[in-house]
């Protein structure tokens, strides 16, 4: 219940907030909006640096209303509330380094470990545990096997489950980038089409004119750049740390599966080797 009203108040302040900043770029005063040119107006610029009015003819208040407020709103219109919000959060991840190939080598020494305790019939130990910096790992082996709290034929099932979770959560990210990325150049062409409706029908002095024209075309340049240099990139980053992130659970999956089956410990690293970077790099050379 508490989902299904907050995924509710997410569309009704999608909706309103979105109204609220496209009507702000159209009556937001003219002479307030761009402050390059307000500086200008007032006969400040000249007291500063050049280059710096330069830059700052690019920052146009109604510009941002538009493209950034509507492109958020609308994400909030489309996409559950919670969704969205979780979302937003993960941005910080498309900074954070590819360690899942890196991390192979490491769940590679770490099976063997462990594989071979499990084969002998000797206890994994807590200091084995805190030796396992995946925390899938560490969760799956202390949960499934040491503590045995599933049976042997449903642990695949748990492991492909867990799995498919993750990925279903990385697919409702990159889903919300996409869209997003998609929104931002269509409200640069609403920008754009406020922009030359209020200079058809500005009367008054040519700078109230520049200030509608430059309206119309920095939402334009805000679309463009928003989605091409921020929103897209950041879904296709999420996409390639989505895809090494599978490949990393498939290596740890498999280990978990045959560890907990007693496979020999040559088997079970037999088959954790494809996963290397040495052994792709192999696979590369071969075909291509």
């Amino acid at each position: 219940m508490k989902q299904r009203n907050a995924d509710k108040l997410g569309t009704l302040f999608g909706f309103i907030a979105g109204t609220i900043f496209i009507l702000s770029g159209i009556i937001w005063p003219a002479q307030y909006s761009n402050i390059a040119l307000w500086l200008e107006s007032t006969g400040n610029a000249d007291s500063i640096n050049k280059f710096v009015i330069q830059i700052l003819r690019f920052f146009d208040l109604k510009s941002l209303f538009i493209v950034f407020g509507g492109t958020i709103s609308v994400t909030f219109i489309a996409f559950p509330y919670r969704k969205t919000l979780r979302s937003f959060a993960s941005i910080l991840k498309v900074f954070a380094a590819d360690v899942a190939e890196e991390a192979t080598q490491e769940i590679y020494d770490q099976s063997k470990i462990i594989a071979e305790k499990r084969y002998s019939g000797k206890r994994i130990t807590n200091d084995d545990l805190n030796n396992l910096e995946n925390p899938f790992m560490r969760r799956w082996i202390e949960g499934l096997i040491v503590r045995e709290q599933v049976e042997e034929e449903s642990l695949q099932q748990i492991l492909k489950s867990e799995v498919a979770m993750y990925e279903q959560r990385a697919d409702e990210e990159i889903e919300i980038y996409d869209f997003m990325g998609t929104a931002a150049p269509a409200f640069g062409m609403v920008g754009t089409i406020v922009g030359l409706v209020l200079m058809l029908a500005e009367t008054g002095s040519i700078r109230s004119v520049m200030q509608a024209m430059s309206i119309a075309m920095l939402t334009t340049l805000y679309g463009v750049i928003l989605s091409n240099m921020v929103l897209l990139p950041i879904a296709e980053k999420r996409k390639q740390l989505k895809e090494s992130n599978l490949v990393l659970l498939e290596m740890i999956s498999e280990s978990v599966n045959r560890i907990a089956r007693l496979e020999a410990p040559y088997t079970i690293l037999q088959e954790l080797q494809n996963f290397l970077p040495q052994k792709r790099l192999t696979f590369d050379d071969q075909y291509g």
